[in-house]
């Protein structure tokens, strides 16, 4: 008898448990990536959004945000993070593995859940990441990951959304002054990425099993997007030709000048991951500052446009300051929210849960005590899918440790 009652007592206490809890955080500044800022509240249910208003909240276990200011967790689209620790260090390093050809290959299975670069990025309201390879002619599949969680395996979000490209550089010489015998250097190398789609082309159909040619079947059939970084415009040009003969979906990850193919990138709704925005203006005919203007110039043309630092490990937590700078040379509050939110979200193929704050989304949230993308405030708290995320992270504590030393010399 004492048994059976134990045991109902644990099934009804996991049946509560499993109940979804119901939150309205209220009292803030909500910041939804669709629309102006507004004060007003959200409703949590379980791991979803379950209504945005403006005023008064509805009735209900709350949360009072007092003015803070409430987003959806930041995204960064194209980063290292997980796969490399220490840069220096060899050992650390997992982006990029031995042979040119690794379609098969998908960065969740290599990514390190608890890496003190992870976190110091989540504790700057980064939570969500599209974790790609590189170092490789085709390095392998970026995966989406959520930048919470005990594993790999409960922070995956798209176990394969892209195919990672590095274009073949071409170091043309001197006395080469047309464009078109650059793009004929370039053409020379890309034999061998030509082959493989082709290769992949033929295994359609086909009865025998090749893990190769299997995992790129998708990306050759442009049923996924191939992710292209590209320096110069020459490289540019040349991917914009071999995506048309090889009918495939490009995401560019480019930087200098590439907003002198706007128009064209928009007219093919080719997005662009932009990563240059630190950078400094190799030549004294640009424009000290055309490097923070390109993200506004690609936008007035309608392309869909992310910022992410460098595709490194340690600079994911430097998001939140990319889309700042972009707002002070032209972008609108709501159109640099959306470079680092929505738009992300959207290459990444995970808009319909993430990326904003709407009913039915994920309840993924970074609460801070002023204008996130300004570069003083601090993120005070963090929700991943409804749960509150703990922010601590190796710098902090780092601080707190000399801190109190300084303190009692």
């Amino acid at each position: 008898m004492i048994l059976r009652i134990f045991f109902l007592v644990l099934m009804s206490l996991a049946i509560c448990s499993a109940q979804p809890s119901r939150t309205v955080l209220y009292n803030g500044v909500i910041h939804t990536a669709t629309e102006e800022a507004f004060t007003g509240y959200v409703v949590v249910n379980g791991e979803k959004i379950e209504k945005v208003g403006r005023g008064a909240p509805p009735e209900g276990n709350g949360v009072d945000l007092k003015g803070a200011h409430l987003y959806p967790g930041l995204i960064d689209a194209d980063s290292a993070l997980g796969l490399v620790e220490v840069e220096s260090l060899r050992a650390t390093r997992d982006q990029t593995e031995v042979g040119p050809l690794n379609p098969n290959l998908e960065a969740r299975y290599a990514f390190r859940a608890e890496s003190d670069l992870v976190s110091v990025a989540r504790s700057q309201g980064v939570l969500v990441s599209g974790v790609n390879p590189l170092g490789s002619v085709i390095s392998g599949q970026g995966s989406v990951m959520r930048l919470w969680g005990w594993t790999w395996e409960d922070m995956t979000v798209v176990p394969a959304w892209t195919l990672s490209l590095d274009w073949p550089r071409v170091t043309v010489k001197p006395d080469a002054k047309k464009a078109e015998e650059e793009l004929e250097e370039i053409g020379k190398s890309l034999f061998f990425v030509n082959d493989a789609f082709e290769e992949a082309r033929s295994y359609i159909g086909s009865e025998v099993e090749d893990v190769k040619w299997g995992a790129l079947k998708p990306y050759a059939q442009g049923q996924r997007p191939v992710l292209i970084r590209v320096q110069t415009p020459a490289e540019v040009r040349s991917v914009l030709e071999w995506t048309d003969k090889m009918k495939v979906k490009p995401v560019l990850v480019a930087g200098r000048q590439i907003d002198e193919f706007g128009k064209e990138l928009a007219q093919r709704k080719i997005p662009v991951i932009y990563q240059f925005l630190f950078n400094q203006n190799p030549t004294r005919i640009e424009r000290y500052d055309d490097h923070y203007r390109t993200p506004k110039a690609l936008m007035d043309h309608g392309v869909l446009v992310a910022l992410s630092p460098s595709g490194l490990a340690f600079d994911a937590r430097e998001v939140r300051d990319l889309a700042g700078r972009a707002r002070a040379f032209g972008l609108t509050e709501l159109q640099a929210l959306q470079t680092v939110t929505l738009n992300p979200a959207r290459i990444l193929g995970v808009d319909d849960r993430l990326g904003s704050i709407e009913a039915g989304k994920e309840a993924t949230l970074v609460l801070c005590e002023g204008d996130l993308l300004e570069v003083v405030p601090k993120v005070t708290r963090a929700w991943g899918a409804g749960v509150e995320i703990d922010l601590s992270d190796r710098q902090k504590e780092l601080y707190q440790k000399y801190r109190k030393h300084l303190i009692r010399d």
